[in-house]
């Protein structure tokens, strides 16, 4: 996700769910600067993900939860990186009698 969609994602939160991160603003800070922030620490852990899944995620979550998702709840992991694909591979060996 670049900044801009992350920025995206971010407003709809707002919207969704009664302005969760601009709600209590220290008195020196405006709320765009507080979207900013949010916007740039977000991006840190979404710029990985594609856009088009987290909000397939959002609105899934908005669907089920009365409280703002956090960014676990949208984050969608890499399949591949759960799969042990040599422990695999040794298992379909072992029952196809291949081992000995």
């Amino acid at each position: 996700m670049n900044k801009k969609e992350v920025l995206d994602l971010i407003l709809k939160i707002e919207n969704y769910y009664n302005n969760p991160f601009t709600r209590n603003l220290s008195p020196d800070e405006t709320r765009e600067q507080k979207i900013i922030k949010v916007v740039d620490s977000w991006h840190l852990i979404l710029s990985d993900q594609e856009y088009k899944k987290v909000m397939q995620n959002f609105k899934k979550h908005v669907t089920k939860s009365k409280f703002p998702p956090t960014i676990a709840e949208l984050y969608e992991e890499n399949v591949d990186s759960k799969v042990n694909h040599e422990h695999l591979a040794y298992m379909r060996r072992l029952r196809s009698g291949q081992l000995d």
